[in-house]
């Protein structure tokens, strides 16, 4: 009977575990920390922790008649990749939480290649302290850009990161000719 509420107690963890990354990437989503943010420590201690609460729970039970054998170091590490990746997708999330002011700044922006599913990005500095960020162009919905320009950008800004809320093209930058 012990064995059975193991079972169910891990499984329920389990369950809590991947349904709570849905919430972590929408939360996490416009959000950017400063490169000395210890998002990678904090990932590291969450995947400690949840393989060490896995493996008190001994979650699967080694089964003797079984011809799948997990030993219980891959066990471990694979938890252990499970809860990291929870907890850095969280951690990116801490800025939306702890934002305490909002400013809206303009900054130089250029147009580079997106990701697979963005064909235009825009790449700024920006205003408050999260270093280089890149994002989509159509999530912003910014017109066709030109090649360079200036943004205003507004933001929420803590400690640990900022969370953009907006971005506006203010002016394209004309290319010089040269005579």
């Amino acid at each position: 009977m012990l064995a059975r509420r193991k079972a169910i107690l891990g499984l329920a963890l389990l369950f809590l575990l991947v349904l709570s990354i849905y919430p972590a990437f929408i939360f996490a989503r416009d959000c950017y920390a400063p490169s000395l943010f210890p998002r990678f420590y904090i990932a590291l201690a969450g995947g400690v922790i949840v393989a060490t609460l896995f493996a008190v729970l001994d979650f699967p039970t080694t089964d003797t008649s079984s011809k799948r054998k997990i030993g219980p170091v891959e066990q471990f590490v694979c938890f252990a990749l499970c809860g990291a990746f929870t907890t850095w997708t969280w951690a990116t999330a801490i800025p939306r939480f702890t934002a305490d002011r909002v400013i809206t700044a303009q900054a130089a922006f250029e147009k580079v290649r997106g990701a697979k599913s963005c064909h235009t990005a825009v790449q700024f500095v920006d205003p408050g302290g999260a270093g280089t960020i890149k994002t989509c162009a159509s999530l912003w919905s910014l017109p066709s850009l030109p090649d360079r320009g200036t943004i205003s950008v507004t933001e929420k800004v803590s400690a640990l990161g900022v969370y953009l809320v907006r971005i506006e093209l203010i002016a394209p930058q004309v290319p010089t000719e040269r005579q």
